[in-house]
This record gives structure tokens, sequence and C-alpha cells, in this order.
């Protein structure tokens, strides 16, 4: 195929400002160019050019085709943050075998065993948080959304152990400058003080404490439920076992798909409900009606799941998604050579007022009033990629959710709207969104 015979879309000129533009506000950026440049648009982003797209016609097409026709993007940046064994960078048979040994961990009975743990963490760290004075959602979801990864995932579960590993997990996520996912420009040395130097520094103190962790269950006869045991006693379908490299990056990619995320979400959700007394009514009249608050009754209550949905459709955990081309790709009008990354834009799916009526409004009932294909709904990514931990993080929290609402009413103390701000690798709420206990229920 001739180099004359490829047809790509128009975008914005350059690549450092588009790049930090998206850095800085990735939707505000993403549906300014799809205004001044139509869908699909051209990004000369530093890592490589990317067509980007948020209709569902062309997001279909994307993730229809047979895998091995992408690779991961990036992973000259991505490797050296998460390691070679990340699911984020995998790609053809190693990636579906890494799939197959690890999704099970994350769904089905398996997951639902973890429900108790969460419920409790959500109970005893907003007990803490209650007695130190004034309650800051994102810190109270944080520390949540950290000692669940802790407790189900990384098998802190003596408390001193599971203290020191929230602390080094905040002092990795806290490093996490957005350059460095954006550039391997960035991953640059200078005297103990670059980002760089912090990444690893962080990362080696974690790691350090993972091997003891690692070290005990290899030893211990009884077992333990948590992923990381479960990781160290995996084998693959050849009775290979997992390699301490891939453990380590499975970790990685846990800790940063799956804390600071979650926790964002659960912010936003208790932000939305609170400025919508509509929705708070709806939901407390649900809960009230449930028997109990177990983890059975809150992961069954429509409204509530509602609820979750909604947040994560205004704020899904992926701005977009993105995979290189190994073979050209005809995407609509357009065809577009082998080397070139593709992206659908998830706050451009979600955002879009023929498929969500007033996109901006939080309003829970879209999802009790009819079903969203994969290509419209997709906060979690889509295709063979999709995040294997997506129901953990729903189920997180729905219970997480559920489990305060229905014990304590809450109020807002500051009545300014909260905007989406970049923090590190996330967005997230301008403030910490502070909250009132108004009575316990």
């Amino acid at each position: 195929m001739k180099k004359n015979e490829f047809r790509v879309p128009h975008g914005p000129a350059g690549k450092w400002r588009p790049t930090l533009q998206l850095i800085r506000n990735p939707r505000e950026a993403l549906e300014s160019w799809a205004k001044d440049y139509g869908d699909p648009f051209l990004l000369n982003a530093l890592n490589g050019p990317v067509v980007v797209t948020g209709r569902e016609d062309l997001i279909r097409t994307i993730h229809a085709q047979d895998p091995n026709d992408y690779a991961p993007f990036a992973t000259g940046t991505i490797v050296p943050l998460m390691g070679s064994g990340s699911m984020l960078i995998l790609e053809g048979d190693a990636h579906r075998r890494e799939r197959r040994l690890v999704m099970p961990m994350f769904h089905g009975d398996r997951m639902k065993s973890y429900g108790a743990s969460m419920q409790q963490c959500a109970k005893e760290q907003f007990s803490a948080h209650r007695e130190r004075g004034q309650v800051v959602a994102l810190e109270l979801m944080t520390d949540i959304s950290l000692e669940v990864i802790v407790r189900t995932i990384f098998g802190g579960n003596d408390r001193q152990l599971a203290v020191q590993l929230m602390n080094a997990s905040r002092v990795v996520v806290a490093s996490a400058s957005p350059l460095l996912f954006f550039s391997q420009k960035t991953h640059v040395p200078f005297f103990g003080l670059s980002p760089w130097d912090r990444w690893r520094k962080a990362k080696k103190e974690l790691f350090h404490l993972l091997d003891s962790v690692i070290e005990d269950r290899l030893k211990s006869s009884i077992p333990s439920d948590d992923i990381l045991s479960l990781l160290c006693n995996a084998k693959y379908e050849d009775g290979q076992s997992i390699t301490r490299e891939h453990i380590y990056s499975e970790l990685m990619t846990f800790l940063f798909a799956g804390h600071e995320t979650t926790a964002l979400s659960l912010t936003w959700a208790i932000y939305h409900l609170h400025k919508n007394s509509v929705s708070l009514s709806t939901l407390r009249n649900e809960l009230d009606s449930l028997e109990d608050d177990s983890p059975t009754n809150l992961t069954t209550a429509p409204y509530l799941k509602a609820v979750v949905q909604e947040t994560l459709r205004i704020h899904p955990i992926v701005t977009e998604t993105l995979r290189k081309l190994k073979a050209p790709l005809q995407l609509g009008d357009y065809l577009l050579p082998a080397g070139m990354s593709v992206a659908p834009a998830t706050v451009l799916a979600h955002h879009n007022p023929t498929t969500y009526p007033e996109p901006e409004l939080f309003r829970p009932e879209r999802f009790l009033e009819r079903s969203y294909s994969p290509f419209e709904y997709m906060p979690f990514g889509g295709g063979h990629r999709r995040c294997i931990g997506a129901a953990f993080a729903s189920y997180e929290m729905v219970i997480v959710l559920g489990t305060l609402l229905k014990k304590f009413e809450f109020e807002l103390v500051d009545s300014e709207p909260v905007v989406p701000k970049r923090r590190n690798v996330t967005i997230g709420p301008s403030t910490g969104v502070p909250i009132r206990v108004i009575r316990d229920r």
C-alpha cells in the first residue's frame, strides 16, 4: 500500500502545547479539538500521533478489530514506570495469558469475598476521620480505597504492616508526576532531585516492603485469600509460576488503576448527590428500605448502582484509551497507516448529547430507563484491554457509598461549584469536598 493512499484527519498543530493541554484539562481539550477539527481528529502527542474519536460507530470499529492488529501505546514510557510484566504493555499471546491468570481473582465469588473487608475499611476510616473533626470526602475516600488495596490486594492484614504499606503507597502515588507518563524524555535523574529520582526512590521503598510480604506468603503453609498471595501461588496453563517481576508489575498496575481512581469516583459521587437533593432523597429511600447494609443487599440496590454508573459517566476512570496500529485501519472516511495510534475518547462519548440528553446533569435515572452499548458507555475502557478490575472497583464503590449513606446524613460545607482538575496522573475534584455530618441514621 503506497503512502499517498493513506488519509488521516486534521488536528491541532505542534506536540508540546497539545500534550500540555491534554495533561491540564483533557475533557476541555478534547471537546475543543472535536469542535474545531471534527470527529475524528489527529493529535500529535509527545508519545506519537494519535487519531481520537468519541463517535460510537468508530469506537465500535476500533474495538471490533483483531487484538493482534494492535500494540500497546507508548511502551517505552510505561515499562520503566510500571515494569515489563504490566498488562498495560503486554500484547498478543502474552497479554491473553496474563489476563486468563489474573482475571478470576477480581470476579465472581472471589471478588464478593472481599465485601466485608471493604465495608469494614469504610466504617473504620470514617470513624477515624470523624474523630479528627471536619471530614474531607477526598481524604476519607483515599484512605478507604488505599486500605482496601492494602488488605485485599497487598495482603496487609497485620495492622503495623498495613500502615507501612499504606504510607509507602501514598508516597508512590504522590511522586507520579503526569509528565513521567506522557514522555520518556522526563525519565532523567538529577542528583536525587528530579521527578524521576523521586519516583524511583518511592517505588524502591514500596517494593522492599512487598518483598517481605511475598517471602512470608511463599513460606507460609496457611492459605490466604489476598490477591498477592494468589499471585504468588498462581500458575499459567503450562504450569509455569508467575515471576517476581510480573508480580511487581501487576501490583503497581492495581495500585494506580484501583486506588486513587476509585477514591476520586467516590468523592465525585458524594459531591453530586449532595448537590442534587432529588437524587439523594431517592437513594436514601432505597437504602432505608433495605433490611440491613450487608454487601449482598447493597450490591442489589438498583438506584445505588445507577448512582455509581452516572458518576462514572460524568467522570470516567480513563478519559481515553490508546492502541497502536500494527496494520492499516479504515476508520470511517480515513485510512490510517500502521504505526499510528487510535484512541476512543471516553469523555467525548459520555458527554454526547444525542446519547445522553443534557449530559451535564447528574441523573442516575438514565441507567434505569435504558441500557447503553459498550461503545457508548465505557468508563473502564473497552475491547480486549478493558480494565480487569472494573467489576472490583464498581463493587467497592457501591459498598462504600451505600455503607456510609445508610448510616449517616451529610451536607456539603462549601457551596461553591467543584470542577475537574489535574492532580497527578489522574483528574479529580478541584477541592477536597469537605462534608459535615448532620446526624447518624
